[in-house]
C-alpha cells in the first residue's frame, strides 16, 4: 500500500484532535475524507505532512515509516500539502510564490519543467505570473496554491477544501485539474466538506465523525449509503 495509516491519534494540549484513525491510499488513486468542521480532517493532514505530530500511531509511506519525520523531511520523500486558506504570499509575485514551492528542487531544469506544468494546468497563472499574489481572486490564489504545491513534484498530494469559498464554475474547474493530476500520476489525498464533489471524483473514501472513522469504502458506495445522503449530501 503506497500510503498506510493506522491507529493515528493525535492531541493539541488535553483535547483529542484524532483517535485511533486507519486508512489506505492505493497508489494512483483519490482517496476523500469528509465529515463536519471540527471531525478532524485538517488534523489528519497536519499529521501526515509533520506539522502536528502523532501522540501514538504509524504513517507509512512508499516502504518508510514518517510518524516521527519533520515536515521538510516528509516534503522531500514526495508528499506535499496544499493547505486550508489558500496562504499564499500576498505580497510575492505569482511567479515567487511557485518558485517558493520548489526551494528544495536543486536543478533549475527541473524547476522550469514543474513551472510548464503548473501553466499548463493553470493558463491564467501564466498570465499573471508577475502580478502580486494577494491581487488575484480567491480562485486564482486556490489555483496557485495547488500549482505552488505541485513545484515540488509529489507522489502524494494532499488538498485540504480546495473548494472552500470559490464559485461552482470555479470548484469545477478545481475538481478537472485534480483529475488530471491523478492521471498524471500523482497519488491525491482529498479533504472536502463539499462530500458530493469529493465522492464524485474519488476511488475510496473515508468518513470521520469528532476524530474517528465511522465508515470506509468505494465512493461510489459511500454516494449511495442513505446515512451519508442523509448527513452530508441533504438527500
Amino acid at each position: 500500500m503506497f500510503l498506510k495509516v493506522d491507529n493515528l491519534t493525535a492531541h493539541y494540549g488535553r483535547v483529542k484532535a484524532l483517535d485511533n484513525v486507519s486508512m489506505e491510499a492505493p497508489k494512483g488513486s483519490i482517496v476523500s475524507l469528509i465529515g463536519a468542521n471540527g471531525a478532524g480532517k485538517s488534523s489528519f493532514m497536519m499529521c501526515l505532512s509533520g506539522v502536528l505530530r502523532p501522540t501514538s500511531g504509524t504513517i507509512e509511506f512508499d516502504g518508510q515509516r514518517i510518524e516521527s519525520a519533520w515536515p521538510e523531511q516528509i516534503v522531500s520523500l514526495g508528499l506535499s500539502q496544499c493547505p486550508e486558506g489558500r496562504r499564499v504570499w500576498p505580497k510575492m509575485t505569482v511567479l515567487e510564490n511557485l518558485e517558493m514551492g520548489a526551494f528544495s528542487v536543486r536543478e533549475p531544469r527541473v524547476v522550469g519543467e514543474r513551472l510548464e506544468r503548473a501553466f499548463s494546468l493553470f493558463p491564467i497563472l501564466k498570465e499573471r505570473q508577475w502580478q502580486l499574489a494577494g491581487s488575484l481572486s480567491g480562485g486564482e490564489q486556490q489555483m496557485l496554491a495547488i500549482a505552488r504545491a505541485l513545484m515540488a513534484g509529489p507522489k502524494l498530494l494532499m488538498l485540504d477544501e480546495p473548494s472552500l469559498g470559490l464559485a461552482p464554475i470555479i470548484v469545477e474547474k478545481v475538481m478537472e485539474v485534480i483529475k488530471d493530476i491523478r492521471a498524471a500520476g500523482t497519488t491525491v489525498i482529498l479533504v472536502e466538506q463539499n462530500a458530493f464533489m469529493a465522492l464524485s471524483i474519488a476511488d475510496h473514501a473515508y468518513v470521520l465523525e469528532t476524530g474517528k472513522v465511522v465508515l470506509s469504502g468505494k465512493a461510489s458506495e459511500l454516494l449511495q449509503n442513505d446515512d451519508v445522503r442523509k448527513s452530508y449530501l441533504g438527500i
